[in-house]
């Protein structure tokens, strides 16, 4: 910038030395023509006082004298038609020169014979009373003759370029002492300030955000210096502000218990993750952040076939759209898992442009059916009181049964009829025992992947035996009403017994002083209905929206639950497209109604 300015400096001076010599030129040509001006003038009265005194000598002589004058290249004196009379050049005598005759007085430049230039002044001499006797009268000979007086402009051109070069020398010297002047001025006070806040800049984009521009006067670099602190100190607070809100972020996405990612579409590349998902594919942050998503979850060196994988990068196109799916991830030790996933599209804004990203949410489903089995088996736990006798009493019988035909058969007392009498109690009783196994083993089991056809009447009749021996050992009566249509729907035996078993112990717990209990099978046009009804303390209004919080508990018996039992049911429900209802008048007991969609009715 600062060569630019002096050669824009130095352009300017030399254009207005250039445009100051023509005009100083053009000055001494006008003081040159008024000096030859006043000669004219006097050389005229010499002249015409001799032409008076008809002294022709005498004019010779003084315009030999003028010719041979410092300055003076040619003196001549024409007659009116343009020959010349007399002459300071003896050649120049007789010759016609008509043109200088018509010319005119004035001044003006004109190239010489033998070249170079010259200025030429010519003047004419006017005929008077006194010369009207020599020269004839006034009206037809205005003038007596023409005075051309050529002037060396040779010493006019070396006066100018010497006067131009001495100029010039001077301008020169002003010049450089004032660019130099200038270029330690704008050094000082504007180049060395901004090269400061340049590398001051510099050092601020490449992470040094404690550095700071000095600040130094009061000038216009100076607040320019002051600025960009005060920019430098809102960036700074803004990158600290951004900062804590990406470790909040990050935070919220580490204290979730299911794996998060975040995909961009354009090139399928993971941008975020959580703590959960690291922990699900067995690597570190660093190692999955940049990962194409097909390579971190699938270990596939390309993406995923769209013909053969639900995949959210395919499949969500429209901002805000959300699917469910379920894949097999691989670890990066080679090990596969089920999970769910659950993926959601959106858009982030970078300026003028527009990101789409996609937020994925994986559930690992071997996780989650541990944990329903811990449950499932929980609950089991809490029926061996009830197991126990239902096995116990059979077993007495068969005892019994097998005493007494020992007996007879020791006495030899053994009659045929009571011998068979004994054996088929005994067949009886173990296939009491055998149904007791049964409905534990199809209540203890874990679900299929694949939803089945599953009649409601055998899976909520056997559930209540299990219950029978809980049922009166705390003075509850159940009361079991089965459709005899025999609604069939479409889900799990093992998760449909789970949810009779939790309504039916929530109803138990719901009676800590005995009642009455009802549960029964329905159908209502194109549905399937269980319906659970106790005669219990019932569920105060405010407590009501709660109750299928995942570890909310407030048993009436006042034992401390887990409060998963209704979160399971619900989970249950919904996941064989039904919905579960509740009705509780508090005093008066709770109704759990469970609809679900009738097979035979789809």
């Amino acid at each position: 910038m600062l060569r630019q300015v002096l050669l824009v400096a130095g352009g300017a001076s030399l254009l207005f030395g250039l445009l100051f010599l023509a005009l100083y030129r053009d000055q001494l040509a006008r003081e040159k023509a008024a000096a030859s001006e006043q000669i004219n003038q006097l050389l005229r009265v010499a002249l015409e006082n001799a032409m008076l005194k008809r002294d022709v000598p005498g004019l010779r002589e003084i315009v030999a004298r003028m010719g041979s004058l410092p300055g003076i290249r040619d003196v001549m004196i024409l007659a009116p038609a343009g020959e010349v009379r007399f002459a300071s050049r003896p050649e120049n005598l007789g010759r016609h020169h008509p043109e200088l005759a018509r010319a005119g007085a004035g001044n003006r430049f004109v190239d010489a014979p033998d070249g170079g230039e010259i200025l030429r002044a010519i003047n004419p001499v006017p005929n008077q009373a006194q010369c009207v006797a020599c020269h004839g009268p006034l009206e037809k000979n205005p003038i007596n003759g023409v005075l051309v007086v050529d002037y060396r402009a040779d010493t006019l051109r070396s006066d100018a370029w010497r006067s131009a070069a001495l100029f010039a020398l001077a301008g020169a010297v002003v010049l450089a002492l004032t660019l130099l002047s200038l270029w330690r001025l704008l050094r000082q006070r504007v180049v060395r300030p901004l090269a400061e806040l340049d590398a001051t800049a510099r050092a601020l984009s490449a992470g040094d955000v404690a550095l700071r521009a000095r600040v130094a006067g009061t000038d216009e670099p100076a607040r320019l210096a002051a600025s960009f602190n005060r920019m430098a100190d809102s960036l700074v607070e803004q990158i600290a502000l951004a900062e804590t809100q990406q470790a909040y972020l990050q935070e919220l996405l580490d204290s979730l218990p299911d794996g998060v990612r975040v995909i961009r579409q354009s090139d399928l590349r993971i941008v975020a993750v959580n703590r959960a998902y690291c922990a699900q594919m067995q690597v570190s942050e660093g190692e999955a952040l940049g990962q194409h998503c097909y390579a971190s979850s699938h270990q596939r060196e390309a993406p995923c076939p769209a013909t053969l994988v639900v995949c959210p990068a395919a499949e969500l196109t429209a901002p805000g759209a959300a699917l469910k799916c379920r894949h097999r991830h691989r670890t990066a030790a080679g090990k596969e898992f089920p999970v769910e996933v659950h993926a959601v599209l959106i858009e982030r804004r970078h300026g003028d442009a527009t990101e789409r990203l996609i937020v994925e949410s994986t559930s690992d489903l071997s996780h989650v059916a541990r944990l329903s089995q811990e449950q499932r088996l929980s609950e089991l736990g809490l029926l061996a009181a009830g197991i126990a006798h239902e096995i116990h009493n059979p077993l007495g019988s068969i005892r019994l049964a097998v005493e007494g035909l020992l007996r007879s058969l020791h006495h030899g007392t053994a009659d045929p009829a009571r011998l068979a009498a004994y054996l088929e109690m005994v067949n009886a009783e173990i296939d009491r025992c055998t149904g007791v196994t049964q409905r534990l083993l199809l209540l203890s089991r874990l679900p299929q992947q694949q939803a089945q056809i599953v009649p409601l009447n055998p899976a909520v009749g056997d559930t209540l035996q299990l219950l029978e021996y809980d049922a009166g050992s705390h003075r509850i009566t159940q009361h079991v009403a089965l459709d005899p249509a025999q609604p069939r729907i479409l889900g799990d035996d093992s998760d449909l017994r789970m949810l009779i078993l939790n309504l039916v112990q929530n109803a138990h717990h719901a009676m800590p002083a005995g009642g009455d209990l009802h549960v029964s099978t329905s159908v209502e046009g194109a549905s399937a209905v269980i319906a659970v009804r106790d005669a219990g303390t019932g569920i105060p209004p405010e407590k009501i929206g709660r109750i299928f919080d995942p570890f909310f508990s407030d048993r009436a018996d006042g034992e401390g639950g887990t409060g998963l039992g209704l979160t399971i049911c619900r989970s249950i429900v919904e996941r064989y497209g039904g919905r579960i209802e509740v009705d509780s008048t508090p005093g008066r007991g709770t109704l759990f109604r469970v609809v679900f969609p009738l097979v035979d009715g789809g």
